[in-house]
């Protein structure tokens, strides 16, 4: 079974921000949110939802002029904003650790242990990145289909093993694999 729309509704919502140290929650969320403007994905909604509501920044209607946005794309795993010199990124732990690379940086011992505490969680991590500057983590929770764990159980009785396909990092993969019953 595929993970996402099978196993879970596909549409992961934005739960939390956490800051990488020296970093205030603010800029994280600010970078967040322009990172996120034309991410027309439930994820990136809902990560605007979640700057405003929590972090009561105000709604942002358009991009600051000459600006050029990076689109999401599956091969990149990575989306954006370019702002003159300045680039924004939200994405995968390791399409951003490719893009730090650019520059000599890294992401921070303190951001990786939250990736990893986050991917343990069943949730999907998106570093965010400020022209090279690791400002934090975005937690966006996958939610489970209700009745698949029976679902599964009842394909077990009849002999039938279920495998989930995902193209999530390991620890991820593993928490909602066991969450939804998956053998």
């Amino acid at each position: 079974l595929d993970k996402t729309g099978t196993i879970t509704h596909g549409n992961r919502q934005a739960e939390e921000f956490f800051a990488a140290s020296g970093v205030s929650i603010e800029e994280l969320a600010k970078a967040a949110q322009i990172s996120s403007l034309m991410d027309q994905t439930p994820e990136g909604k809902s990560i605007l939802a979640l700057s405003r509501s929590k972090y009561n920044l105000p709604e942002i209607t358009s991009a600051p002029e000459g600006s050029e946005f990076i689109m999401f794309s599956a091969e990149t795993r990575i989306s954006g904003i370019k702002i003159g010199n300045r680039l924004v990124l939200k994405g995968a732990d390791d399409c951003i650790e490719k893009q730090l690379q650019i520059t000599g940086a890294k992401i921070p011992n303190d951001v990786s242990r939250k990736i990893d505490d986050i991917s343990r969680l069943g949730g999907t991590p998106l570093v965010v990145i400020d022209s090279g500057r690791t400002l934090g983590v975005i937690y966006l929770k996958d939610i489970i289909k209700a009745g698949i764990k029976e679902r599964l159980a009842d394909l077990r009785k009849m002999g039938i093993r279920s495998v989930m396909l995902t193209g999530d990092n390991p620890l991820t993969a593993a928490a909602i694999a066991a969450e939804a019953g998956v053998d």
